[in-house]
């Protein structure tokens, strides 16, 4: 299984991690076949590409991919497509091993194949492609491999017969979650990961940190985002006790002394959100841990903070979005309070903990005013750190079919261009998008800069680490200013 290439703005982290996507799959069906995995980002990780205007792309090269292929002459090649920016990596990649190698089945998965399989089959020479959740699709796709050399016509899997693309869009999803055994790690080279040490959100206390999942989806249906579609539209948890096992083998095979918790929504399940974190301090785990994948903020109050605390929790990033009342309401769809959020931020910094946030500007026909809500809320909560990204559509959302719908973006729109969540390339916004990117950079800079000028000794505590460990950090830092 591989994990391509990486498409990223030039003047930003690259963020590299353990795929948790293929390591779990690979759990699943390694039982029925011989698996490998390659994460391309963490092995190519200090080469970088060109890869069109302010964008770069990292990890091995097409070449380097391919020797690795021809050295382990796989019968299948299974494709993980997290970004649309990166399936012209994977279309390039496909080309080339069905030149050399026709014989190989390649199949690909993730959320961009998943909502484009018509597009992504007939513009490329993969011969099948996973819909949504994977585990089940992909164990029965080997399985008819395996028996008869072809698969067509199963759940979930999209394939070419008779020169057209078939689609049995009926994907299976797991109910008890409680089956899925640990993600395959061991199949990755974990120390290379902290010794490159730039998760998500590029910030950690320790080097030696692992993310990982308790849960599947969302019960709330934001208009910009993919995942939950992705995962069926039905928000599932992992049994605590079963997490509690995770952690303590991370912590005994690996020596972990972080944890990034990247679920959706970690505390959507209120009883179960507390009975984990009862559970992470009667077990005296002692790991620090943090929610680079942002939070539901109305699922908070003072007791569970007071618990998350106590359990190791150093940083929580708080999903606002918008600071504007109206967006959050038609546009975005998101039961956020204003109000409240403000009140528990005021929470969390009194309990000693860091905050983070995340907005989103230039949704479609978003005007300049609503824009300047966002960021004049957001500056107002003083956060350690503020995430300010520029929207950009995403395969199968709500807010992609309404801006196709309102005639502001193209019906044949091709999402593989890289757009990027900080370089605005499509007048979705009343404000267009060289002003966007103005405002953008004005804004971004000021806001996280104050925590220098304000509270100095805590900025230094905070990025010192990471800057000692990739000075290049100070020259990207530099030239986003400047950008």
């Amino acid at each position: 299984m591989l994990f391509p290439p990486v498409v990223n703005a030039r003047f930003t982290n690259n963020i590299c991690e353990l795929p948790l996507g293929i390591a779990s799959l690979a759990a699943w069906v390694k039982d029925q076949v011989d698996v490998q995995c390659l994460d391309a980002s963490e092995q190519g990780y200090h080469h970088q590409e060109p890869f069109g205007k302010g964008l770069i792309r990292f990890g091995l090269s097409d070449e380097e991919i391919i020797k690795r292929i021809e050295q382990i002459k796989p019968d299948l090649v299974g494709f993980s497509c997290l970004f649309s920016s990166q399936f012209p990596i994977i279309r390039r990649l496909a080309e080339q091993v069905k030149k050399l190698y026709p014989s190989i089945i390649l199949v690909a998965g993730g959320t961009h194949p998943s909502f484009l399989p018509e597009a992504c089959l007939g513009t490329s020479k993969l011969d099948y492609i996973v819909l949504g959740e994977g585990e089940t699709s992909f164990s029965r796709l080997i399985e008819a491999l395996n028996k008869d050399g072809q698969a067509m016509g199963l759940p979930g899997i999209a394939w070419r017969q008779d020169d057209a693309i078939r689609i049995n869009s009926n994907v299976s999803y797991l109910n008890d979650l409680s089956q899925l055994p640990f993600p395959s790690r061991e199949l990755f080279p974990v120390e290379n990961y902290f010794r490159i040490n730039v998760p998500m959100q590029s910030l950690s206390r320790s080097r030696r940190n692992l993310a990982i999942a308790t849960s599947r989806g969302c019960p709330y249906r934001c208009g910009f985002c993919s995942s939950t579609i992705h995962w069926g539209l039905c928000y599932r948890t992992r049994p605590v006790e079963k997490v509690i096992e995770e952690l303590k083998h991370l912590k005994d095979r690996y020596r972990i002394e972080e944890v990034k918790f990247e679920d959706d929504n970690l505390t959507a399940d209120r009883t179960r959100a507390q009975e984990l974190f009862k559970r992470m301090i009667d077990e005296r785990l002692n790991l620090k841990w943090n929610t680079p994948n942002g939070i539901a903020v109305w699922s908070l109050d003072e007791e569970m903070l007071e618990m998350m605390k106590q359990s190791g929790c150093y940083e929580i990033t708080v999903a606002v979005e918008s600071g504007d009342p109206w967006v959050l309401k038609n546009l975005i769809k998101k039961p956020v309070n204003l109000q409240k959020t403000r009140e528990m931020v005021k929470v969390i910094k009194k309990l000693g903990i860091e905050t983070s946030g995340y907005f989103i500007i230039g949704f479609p026909g978003e005007t300049r005013e609503q824009i300047m809500n966002t960021i004049n809320y957001a500056r107002s909560l003083e956060l350690d750190r503020c995430y300010i990204f520029i929207f950009t559509p995403l395969p199968g959302t709500p807010l992609a079919k309404m801006a196709m719908e309102s005639g502001r973006l193209s019906r044949d729109h091709n999402f593989e261009d890289a757009n990027n969540y900080f370089l605005p390339r499509l007048p979705l916004s009343e404000v267009p998008p060289e002003e966007l990117l103005k405002i953008h950079r004005r804004a971004f800079w000021s806001i996280n800069l104050a925590l220098l000028y304000k509270h100095p000794i805590r900025f230094f505590k905070k990025y010192w680490n990471s800057l000692k460990t990739h000075p290049e950090y100070v020259i990207k830092f530099f030239r986003a200013i400047f950008q």
